[in-house]
């Protein structure tokens, strides 16, 4: 079923910025208001536009590394001002990965501060026409890898971004005297969607390299009266360890979860820190193939479905079908692979030059690749992931499944794995835990593996890098 729409007025922030008074971004050094902000892209959007298109009005490609700081928010917006696709970029990635991304997807400019730098060529442009009368052009170009696999490059439109946005405004309460805090990569799409939102309301957002472990990150929170704290499951862990229920933080809000599947304890444990302090928790889903955001549970049902990630967003909708068959699922009782619906879905992924320069049919359906069912009262559950999955003696055992049936031998327990081997990632080695795998998982000790792990390896987007662990879990092995 569709989600209604009602969506409200908000500002196009990639065509003007000045419809707000007051000030737009923040540093420990500076303020920018909305006036100087859209007079600085303007200015940077015109030079882009005379070193990014050529005479036949064909755009390059620029790229970005996306840092938390102004001079990269300036870019990022004049790059879409000036209609240049942009690929945005993790700061942290290291030389030759950034080369090897440049060169397989012809990017001839980068922006760094304000130095525009010709890095290559203008690449050869597809000149194939698109069949269908309606399409729509890359207008950024995201890295993403999940958390196990290559990193992929999805391709978004303008329209895509407008979509999500609009979408996301329609219910979280964001308003102009909101401040929020980046806590995430703006390379991200999550990150990317904070920063949005809240220039699209013309609130203000405080960007800061600081980590939120740090005291200096907490001091700027404070000092700005930031109003609102987004984060991965991996954020509401710390602040956990920081105890946010006995800080004073007199001006927030709101809490914004989103970025991978959070504990149903941790949903309780911050469901009841909203309720003393009369915040509210937002428990969200979604995936940078659709932008960055598909479903919302509602504060008002959250109680009641802590192991949920509730129900589409506005103007989208989910169908669960049948994995093999594609058959349509209906009842609560059957799980298969959720699909998504809505006009904020990418355009398609990026391999090469040829593929951002030509025009698309938006796609606006995705298979997200997760494994879900229908909750009683009309909500989605996520129960696995299709990647998840590895074959023990031809028998498919799904990942996910194994460590929320061992949370009660441990909260801790990871599990990751190749065909015919489990390793069973910082679980107790004791009889209740090979109990588990050898009776109820049929598993001879030949076929799994109990390894310890202190840090585990993480994606910039704080999620838990399950190809780095199952590297280094068989680097163990070997040894």
């Amino acid at each position: 079923m569709t989600s209604s729409v009602n969506l409200q007025k908000n500002a196009d922030i990639f065509n003007r910025l000045d419809y707000f008074l007051g000030p737009a971004l923040l540093t420990d050094k500076e303020s920018v208001s909305y006036a100087e902000l859209e007079q600085r892209v303007a200015e940077h959007a015109l030079e882009i536009e005379q070193q990014c298109i050529n005479e036949r009005g064909e755009p390059c490609l620029a790229a970005l590394a996306f840092e938390n700081n102004i001079e990269s928010v300036v870019n990022y917006l004049a790059a879409l001002r000036a209609q240049v696709p942009l690929l945005l970029i993790d700061p942290d990635l290291n030389i030759d990965m950034k080369k090897a991304m440049y060169e397989k997807l012809g990017v001839s400019i980068v922006l760094s501060g304000k130095a525009i730098m010709q890095i290559a060529p203008w690449p050869f442009h597809n000149t194939q026409k698109p069949i269908a009368s309606s399409k729509a052009k890359a207008a950024l170009l995201l890295s993403t890898s999940g958390s196990s696999g290559a990193p992929k490059s999805v391709m978004l439109s303008r329209d895509n971004l407008i979509s999500n946005t609009n979408s996301i405004l329609d219910y979280l309460p964001i308003e102009q005297a909101d401040c929020a805090i980046t806590t995430l990569p703006l390379h991200y799409s999550f990150g990317l969607s904070v920063l949005n939102t809240h220039l699209a309301k013309g609130a203000r957002i405080v960007l800061t390299k600081h980590p939120l472990m740090s005291k200096e990150f907490w001091q700027l929170f404070r000092e700005h009266g930031v109003t609102s704290l987004s984060g991965v499951p991996f954020h509401f862990q710390m602040l956990q360890m920081l105890r946010l229920e006995r800080m004073e933080l007199p001006q927030m809000r709101y809490l914004a979860q989103a970025g991978g599947k959070m504990s149903p304890d941790l949903v309780e444990h911050f469901e009841g820190i909203a309720k003393d302090r009369d915040w509210t928790l937002y428990v969200m889903y979604g995936q940078t193939e659709a932008t960055a955001r598909m479903a919302y549970v509602p504060p008002e049902v959250l109680s009641g479905a802590r192991d949920s990630i509730g129900k589409a967003i506005p103007g989208g909708r989910f169908e669960i079908r049948e994995i093999g068959t594609s058959e349509l699922i209906r009842s609560s009782d059957q799980a298969g692979e959720l699909w998504y619906f809505g006009n904020n879905v990418m355009l398609g992924y990026a391999k090469a030059a040829t593929d951002w320069t030509l025009e698309r049919v938006p796609q606006q359906s995705l298979a997200t690749g997760d494994i879900a069912e229908w909750t009683d009262n009309g909500l989605v559950r996520i129960t696995g992931r299709l990647s998840r999955f590895i074959k023990i003696r031809g028998k498919r055992l799904q990942l996910d499944h194994i460590e929320q049936a061992m949370q009660s031998i441990s909260k801790d327990i990871l599990c990751c794995g190749e065909d015919d081997m489990l390793y069973v990632v910082n679980a107790p080695d004791t009889e209740t835990t090979h109990q588990y795998l050898r009776e109820s998982l049929g598993l001879h000790p030949s076929l799994y593996q109990i390894t310890e792990v202190t840090e585990l390896p993480t994606l910039s987007s704080g999620k838990i890098d399950f190809q780095k662990l199952l590297t280094m879990c068989n680097k163990r092995e070997g040894e």
